[in-house]
């Protein structure tokens, strides 16, 4: 009995190459798709970096406010109590 080869066993080289060419079409989208979603990243993080840098200019002028404003609180209190003494002593 003669041996038959199976067509469907050996793929043909024209095969291949398409193939190939088509995993090289996909590998190049996938590098510009990660291309753009790591720009797209660096601009968020960017956006990012500026509404922190933001969140802590507001919060250094509030603990400025809170600073101020409680020195004059102390300054108030001592003054009232100098006040206070120098009532009871009369």
């Amino acid at each position: 009995m003669a041996e038959t080869t199976d067509p469907q066993a050996a793929p043909t080289p024209d095969n291949t190459h398409w193939g190939v060419a088509y995993l090289r079409e996909d590998l190049q989208d996938l590098r510009l798709q990660l291309r753009e979603d790591v720009k797209d990243l660096r601009q968020l993080n960017a956006e990012t970096n500026k509404r922190i840098d933001e969140t802590n200019r507001r919060i250094d002028r509030t603990n400025e406010l809170i600073g101020s404003r409680f020195a004059w609180l102390i300054t108030t209190m001592v003054a009232l109590a100098g006040i206070l003494a120098a009532l009871i002593k009369l």
